[in-house]
């Protein structure tokens, strides 16, 4: 029986700066927390989480705005950026007093595990940044302002050669039922998106990825990205695109297990 079929799984609130956050948590071991893509919530990582040894305690939050989280006041007219959705986790790490915690964010969540490393630097043990860079200026704007949530050709053409189907229909699922406002908000944060100043100054280790069928991040961003590392490790996954973990979790897993252990040693 995995992790989601026990009462292993928890959800959960908590108020930050007064708004609910929720999150889910499972397996009783070392923290790990997965940060969420643009537009989307904590589900689009379920098929992997299932998949982790109970050694690993995942901790698994909706964004503000996104899932079961309540959205900031004046959504519907006020955007966000990446600090605020980092801010937000880092003080979501403070409420659970983690300590020593490994983030994990894919896409805009990537972005977030980058800053995070800097922010809470001393608390964050290592961050693996997948799909993601420290300037993510990818889209034209006119494109995202017309993007739409169940756009099923988007969803295709970002995953790789070896996605499963039936999971890139999970992701659709989770893009459509979660609002198109927030998801313009969440490209337009990544668009905006630049850490490249800061990075040079945070010793924490970074481990950054990208599939190598990505349109959208591109082997340059990360090369360009690690130069700025003083900890810094890149990996290109093969066959995967720009949503690995529910292309194929299990290749994931493969490749992230063995960096966890590592780094629970």
């Amino acid at each position: 029986m995995n992790r989601y079929e026990s009462d292993m799984l928890q959800g959960n609130y908590v108020k930050i700066d007064g708004e609910s956050l929720y999150f889910e948590t499972s397996g009783n071991g070392f923290p790990v927390i997965f940060l969420h893509t643009a537009g989307t919530d904590g589900r689009i990582w379920k098929h992997f989480v299932e998949l982790l040894p109970d050694s690993v305690k995942a901790i698994v939050p909706d964004l503000p705005g996104h899932g079961k989280s309540w959205p900031w006041a004046n959504w519907r007219k006020k955007r966000v950026d990446v600090r605020y959705y980092a801010e937000k986790m880092a003080k979501l790490v403070e409420k659970l007093e983690l300590k020593d915690v490994i983030v994990v964010g894919c896409s805009i969540g990537a972005d977030i595990s980058l800053m995070l490393a800097k922010m809470l630097e001393g608390k964050v043990k290592a961050s693996v940044v997948i799909e993601g860079a420290a300037k993510t200026h990818t889209f034209p704007e006119e494109v995202i302002m017309k993007t739409e949530p169940g756009n099923v050709e988007r969803a295709f053409d970002f995953c790789g050669r070896n996605a499963k189907k039936e999971y890139i229909e999970d992701l659709i699922w989770s893009r459509s039922s979660n609002n198109r406002d927030i998801y313009v908000t969440d490209l337009l944060a990544w668009n905006n998106f630049d850490y490249s100043k800061e990075l040079a100054t945070t010793s924490t280790k970074v481990y950054i990825m990208r599939g190598e069928d990505d349109p959208v991040v591109t082997e340059p961003m990360l090369e360009d990205t690690v130069s700025l590392l003083k900890n810094g490790s890149k990996m290109t996954l093969k066959g995967l695109g720009h949503y690995p973990m529910i292309e194929d979790p299990e290749a994931l897993l493969k490749i992230l297990q063995p960096m966890l252990e590592e780094l629970l040693s």
